[in-house]
């Protein structure tokens, strides 16, 4: 059996025409179409009026925070 790599998907909805879009989570899935399911079934609390879901690798960031716990060496700084 081939293992597929799952790859990491951010979550981002909005409630209602005007509001803000809002990162709400992350699922890891093995292509886009499951990543719209798992999300879809993990997310489903709220009655969310759009609902996108990114592939992490796909962002390209314009200023990147430095991270609270980033990893140095090995260490938690």
């Amino acid at each position: 059996m081939v293992a597929t790599k799952r790859k990491t998907f951010d979550i981002f909805a909005r409630i209602k025409r005007g509001d803000p879009l809002t990162h709400i989570g992350t699922v890891e899935a093995e292509n886009e179409h499951l990543a719209k399911v798992y999300a879809s079934f993990t997310y489903d609390e709220e009655d969310w009026s759009e609902m996108t879901v990114v592939d992490r690798s796909q962002i390209v960031w314009v200023k990147k925070p430095n991270w609270l716990f980033a990893q140095k060496e090995g260490r938690v700084r």
